[in-house]
């Protein structure tokens, strides 16, 4: 055989070769591709689904929470991380837990605290480890009413029938109260002082905020009746946080801002609501209108 022929053959059978072993490459390539379809997630959550659960479905504001969940196949001494909203979102408990040597774990909440104020359905959620697949949650309601104690740590500003709790710090003496005053938008502060300070108050914008058009403004802080001249004010997001030095003797604290807690929020709408509709109601009757008729 000549050697053309040798290398013609051999390029014959490499090729056949080849032809046969693709399929069996296609089909390897098929199933790892169906199999990267499942994410990481997904396996987790297959191997290591977890529960949480509520004693309750409702409770009133003097109840202890009991929440228990599970976690399978897991690590005992495990961390679980649970956190709780309200139903406006905002987070108002988070704990972290640690499973037993079954998976178990369980918490107790108590619906006294300041900070569940809203009424409605609250979401608790539960996570085992850092992935978002390994979590789960469950609800529960909760009555309307608002709170009517305030924690240590907190003022309670009072307007009419309403309490609102500011966080605080104060150094040099002690706060015994707060009011907050409608007409004047002023958050007014009760201390005794027997010696120089300061307090600092974290306060809500939803409370007491000062504004220019859209942008922030500086309080107006009297001390004693006395225009004080040297605080801080740090806006934040959501709150205004004003230190006041004070000197020893000083008794009441103004702040005045330019917007406060609406008192007849919901009358003012209700009023609204019945003059439009009469409005409504008068135009149909008499005919009368309010653009010019072509």
């Amino acid at each position: 055989m000549s050697t053309h022929k040798e290398y013609a053959l051999i390029a014959i059978l490499a090729t056949a070769a080849v032809v046969g072993i693709m399929p069996a490459f296609a089909v390897s390539q098929a199933n790892t591709t169906y199999s990267s379809q499942i994410s990481p997630s997904t396996i987790s959550q297959q191997m290591l689904p977890i529960t949480v659960s509520t004693d309750k479905n409702a409770y009133d504001r003097q109840s202890t929470i009991i929440v228990t969940g599970h976690v399978q196949n897991s690590i005992a001494g495990q961390a679980v991380t649970m956190k709780v909203s309200d139903p406006n979102g905002n987070i108002v408990e988070v704990d972290q837990l640690t499973l037993d040597s079954s998976g178990n774990f369980q918490d107790k909440i108590n619906t006294s605290s300041p900070l569940w104020s809203a009424g409605g359905t609250y979401t608790i959620y539960a996570q085992a480890g850092s992935q978002q697949g390994l979590s789960a949650k469950t609800q529960f309601t909760l009555p309307g009413g608002g709170q009517n104690s305030c924690a240590p740590q907190q003022l309670a500003a009072t307007v009419g029938s309403e309490l609102y709790c500011i966080d605080y710090t104060i150094q040099g003496g002690t706060a015994s109260g707060a009011t907050l005053d409608m007409a004047s938008k002023t958050l007014s502060v009760k201390i005794q002082a027997p010696n120089d300070g300061q307090i600092s108050l974290n306060i809500p914008r939803s409370v007491l905020d000062a504004k220019k058009g859209a942008s922030d403004s500086s309080f107006a802080v009297l001390i004693d009746g006395e225009q004080a001249e040297q605080f801080t004010d740090s806006p934040a997001t959501d709150a205004r946080n004003v230190t006041i030095p004070f000197q020893a003797e000083s008794e009441k604290i103004e702040i005045i801002g330019t917007q406060i807690v609406p008192e007849f929020g919901p009358i003012a709408a209700l009023v609204l609501a019945i003059a439009i509709i009469s409005i409504i109601a008068v135009s149909a009757k008499t005919g009368l209108r309010f653009m010019p008729k072509y």
